[in-house]
């Protein structure tokens, strides 16, 4: 009685998406701040893929959910070619899970340690064209082979323990809470080494833990 499972398959279809022409270009895939390109509605797109979540309600002091996501997703750009997107990653799996304990003589404080992890496909790239960019002294991208490389499958992690005091008329909690604990690099985009003369990738792993204290009455 307190665990659910869905299952869901999902297909979209995109039309008239923005897109240069002759160009392999298309909003879908836009992350700068500014855009200096003329555009046309003549794009399209489709995400398509399945969705499976299997989650234990908090019952008997313990929870779990755990989810998975296989999935397409493509755009064809203003040249005409149907090509992956920048945030097809393939497949996307999550665990969650958590288990409380009641604690002192009237068993009114709690002991709580939740923890997630996830693992995914890598973030999508397209090749550097590794003349031009020594040429212009900065990341040239070869456009012609939008998105054809994908970086190596990401494992990260977080985790949580808090304890909470529960008195007559207030409550203290005590957290400690460590976001990436694997320690993850996040890929974010390409730079040139001048010292080196090429491109390199940038890639940086931010650690946050953070301890917390909370009081309510």
């Amino acid at each position: 009685e307190n665990t659910h499972l869905k299952i869901e398959p999902y297909f979209q279809y995109l039309y008239n998406v923005p897109v240069a022409k002759d160009s392999s270009f298309s909003i879908i895939n836009h992350q700068d701040w500014y855009l200096n390109t003329a555009l046309v509605n003549e794009g399209y797109g489709k995400n398509y893929g399945i969705d499976i979540t299997l989650e234990r309600y908090l019952a008997n002091g313990y929870y779990y959910l755990f989810t998975a996501s296989v999935f397409e997703s493509k755009y064809k750009g203003g040249d005409g070619v149907w090509r992956d997107t920048r945030l097809n990653r393939n497949f996307l799996l999550n665990a969650l899970g958590g288990k409380e304990w009641k604690l002192g003589k009237q068993r009114q404080n709690r002991l709580d340690a939740n923890i997630r992890l996830s693992f995914q496909g890598g973030d999508r790239y397209s090749p550097i064209d590794e003349a031009a960019s020594v040429l212009e002294q900065d990341a040239v991208y070869d456009t012609s082979k939008a998105y054809e490389k994908q970086l190596d499958p990401a494992f990260i992690s977080n985790f949580t323990v808090s304890y909470k005091l529960n008195k007559t008329r207030l409550s203290h909690e005590f957290a400690l809470k460590i976001l990436n604990a694997t320690g993850y690099k996040e890929f974010s985009g390409h730079f040139f080494n001048y010292k080196k003369q090429k491109v390199e990738p940038y890639r940086e792993s931010v650690m946050m833990p953070g301890i917390s204290y909370k009081i309510e009455f």
